[in-house]
């Protein structure tokens, strides 16, 4: 190599450092300092940048920890909303009241009550009947339509004995639910059975993800009930 191609080989080296650099103190290093000494911080440069992927994997790492801690509170933080929609939903109430059902995000209620004839006898054959109550529309009552009664909010009932029915909701066959005449003050109720023992129900609330307006997604079913014997409130659910 000659002198003046040992020349051009030092600047252009220090021209691609100059280009490299990072930040002021840097550049000037390289246009100032000794080429023994640039060689030695680069060589000390690089040791450190071979050594870079286990402070990014610790970042990596954290970001990951930070990232799961968020969505975990954002799901709890949607949860206890949830919880406080369905608690905000307004309360049905009246004297032939049974139990009533909601769902969301829709607030107007179907309410079920006892169907009786005119001359003040319950009807045997269609002991309770279904209507809406209408929020949207001055808490309107209105009358639940052929469809909906036969595809979503009727029910279907049998006798089983002296006052005794069996009901169950068209949406939902499988569980059992028992309209019964009680002894002491001979009004009627209607009762799920847990495990031997009479639940009160009072309410049937489902949760709606997705789907559309006929055919709707139902991630879970929530009886409120009441033991008949204590009086304590328990919450039933049935994943779909």
């Amino acid at each position: 190599m000659t002198s003046v191609q040992f020349h051009f080989h030092e600047c252009k080296d220090m021209q691609h450092d100059i280009k490299q650099s990072d930040g002021l103190e840097e550049l000037l290093f390289f246009i100032f300092a000794s080429p023994v000494m640039v060689d030695q911080y680069k060589a000390s440069k690089m040791r450190v940048s071979r050594k870079a992927p286990a402070p990014l994997a610790k970042r990596l790492l954290r970001s990951i920890l930070i990232i799961t801690v968020m969505l975990i509170l954002l799901s709890q933080v949607s949860y206890a909303q949830k919880q406080v929609e369905q608690a905000s939903l307004p309360t049905p109430k009246g004297c032939n009241l049974l139990f009533f059902l909601q769902r969301d995000p829709d607030a107007n209620t179907v309410v079920y009550e006892l169907n009786y004839n005119s001359d003040g006898t319950l009807q045997t054959n269609n002991p309770i009947k279904g209507s809406w109550i209408r929020y949207e529309e001055d808490q309107k009552f209105k009358e639940l339509t052929t469809i909906e009664k036969k595809f979503a909010y009727g029910v279907q009932s049998k006798p089983i004995g002296t006052d005794e029915y069996e009901i169950r909701l068209v949406a939902y066959k499988k569980m059992p639910m028992y309209l019964l005449r009680s002894e002491t003050d001979h009004k009627y109720r209607i009762y799920i059975k847990d495990e031997g023992k009479n639940l009160l129900l009072k309410r049937v609330f489902v949760r709606v993800n997705g789907g559309s307006f006929w055919f709707p997604k139902v991630q879970y079913i929530d009886l409120i009930t009441t033991n008949s014997a204590t009086g304590m409130e328990i919450l039933k659910r049935i994943r779909t």
